[in-house]
């Protein structure tokens, strides 16, 4: 049974950087001369043929839904090409077409530096909860609801619905609450996007009273709104490394899992995963170790697997870890196929796993002869080597508890390593991770307008554990603020002196 999965190429945050907030003035590439209705169109069709190409789901049988869904969300993008103006209609139509596909592993990013000059009505909201309520706001805007106050609804809609129109349908998957704890707060923001309207009236509620304010809507610098969204984020940013604890715990930090070989977080990855091997007495001795993964978006499972089979071992894992899939399949493209040649001459130029290169040859061979034999999809080949048997069951060689610290932002092979480190005994702690799809090992292509790049899976998880879509939630929920190191590590030292 492998631990290991093949996903080395770097996947993306959730969290690609947003237009809004970076600079108040229009960027230079917003203002130059543009058929943006032309440009617009061009993208598009170039997403409706990348998806078609490279995507396993627009043939994929146990996921009949995805096709009807590109379709539908193509047709809205290219109506809205017909009456776009400006760069603000070309680049929200792009996102709500990407939004649609509800596929974490799609997205979209700008090329270009800077983005739009936004607008708010004094104050931005979060969740708590399914509650939207104030949590910045213009300490000299009187007219401005208190903080604490609650949604109720603008323009006679609902908080819900106003949510899901506004911020939702441009983002995608707002069904998971790490979707709204990461973009929650543009409800009330305004980055000159034309396919919605800025509210006019709102209710709130504080103290069980209900009260109607009128919006009036305004510039915000940037630095200012930079700050808040900062603070109201919480977002964790740790530096790769391991430390001792003075009550004997470890914590291992590592904020992202890089597959790029040429990446300094590769490179950082790779000296701690020594250090791990090199301190694996150590860490198995000791009273508790963290896994610490806030901030960690993804990239490639190989760093969570080399972990595991570090901290625990190869029997343990053997005997423990059930099988999280049944297959993998891949969308049999020449595209994809090219993918794949390239990342396995990097890695070869890099001097990279024997083993991964090897995988790469076989995958790109499969990919091709399918192609040339019309199959839409190539089935990786599985290993027929079932887990070994022990007449007596191996002992855990780690004797104290494994915490794994999530945040909202663990996805893709974070999700896988918390998946396994979960099957192998650790205690997940922190907040609800991202969720992925079952829709894997990303390329990247740069659309035609050469404003922005989109990122799209190649192979698909057949049979997974976890569902689609599906997060990890802990075990314990810290409700404190997710950037407070020395809070966490109290708060986790009170874990382990109650369990």
């Amino acid at each position: 049974m492998r631990l290991r999965r093949r996903c080395f190429y770097a996947a993306i945050s959730a969290l690609v950087a947003s237009p809004a907030g970076a600079q108040q003035a229009q960027p230079e590439w917003a203002t130059l001369p543009r058929d943006w209705s032309a440009t617009l169109q061009a993208d598009v069709e170039a997403v409706g043929r990348i998806i078609e190409e490279t995507h396993p789901g627009m043939y994929d049988d146990r996921n009949p839904a995805f096709r009807p869904r590109a379709e539908a969300g193509l047709a809205q993008a290219r109506r809205r090409a017909a009456s776009a103006k400006d760069a603000g209609g070309w680049w929200w139509a792009m996102r709500g077409l990407i939004a649609g596909f509800d596929d974490g592993h799609v997205d979209i990013g700008l090329t270009q530096q800077g983005g739009f000059p936004t607008r708010w009505p004094g104050f931005l909201t979060v969740y708590e909860g399914a509650d939207q309520r104030i949590a910045s706001r213009d300490d000299a805007d009187r007219t401005a609801p208190p903080l604490g106050a609650r949604l109720i609804a603008c323009d006679g809609v609902d908080a819900a619905t106003l949510a899901e129109r506004r911020v939702g349908a441009f983002r995608g998957r707002w069904f998971l609450e790490a979707q709204k704890a990461q973009f929650g707060d543009w409800v009330f923001m305004s980055a000159a996007n034309p396919w919605i309207a800025e509210m006019s009236e709102c209710r709130f509620e504080t103290g069980g009273v209900e009260r109607s304010y009128r919006l009036n809507w305004r510039a915000i610098a940037a630095d200012d709104l930079g700050a808040r969204r900062t603070a109201l984020a919480q977002r964790a940013a740790p530096d790769f490394g391991m430390k001792a604890l003075d009550d004997g715990g470890v914590w291992i930090s590592m904020p992202a899992f890089d597959g790029d070989p040429g990446s300094p977080a590769y490179a950082a990855l790779t000296a701690l995963m020594q250090e791990v091997t090199d301190r694996q007495a150590a860490l198995r001795a000791a009273p508790y170790v963290v896994l610490d993964v806030r901030g960690n978006g993804g990239g490639s499972s190989q760093w969570g697997a080399h972990l595991a089979l570090t901290l625990w071992n190869r029997d343990w894992a053997a005997t423990h870890l059930t099988s999280q899939i049944e297959g993998v399949e891949w969308r049999a493209s020449e595209a994809n196929a090219a993918t794949l040649q390239a990342m396995r001459d990097r890695l070869t130029a890099s001097q990279g796993d024997p083993q991964m290169i090897a995988w790469a040859d076989e995958t790109m061979a499969g990919l091709r002869g399918a192609v040339a034999a019309g199959q839409p999809l190539w089935r990786e080949p599985t290993p027929q080597d079932g887990p070994p048997t022990f007449d007596i069951p191996p002992e855990n060689p780690v004797k104290g508890t494994v915490y794994v610290l999530t945040d909202a932002r663990c996805a893709s092979a974070c999700l896988d390593s918390v998946d396994a480190w979960k099957m192998l005994g650790a205690v997940q702690i922190g907040r609800e991770t991202n969720a992925d799809t079952v829709y894997m090992e990303l390329r990247e292509t740069v659309l035609p307008s050469g404003l922005a790049r989109v990122w799209t899976p190649m192979k698909v998880y057949r049979g997974r554990a976890r569902g689609n879509n599906e997060p990890q939630v802990p075990a314990h929920v810290f409700t404190g603020d997710m950037a407070d190191q020395r809070a966490l590590e109290a708060w986790v030292r009170d874990l382990r002196a109650a369990n």
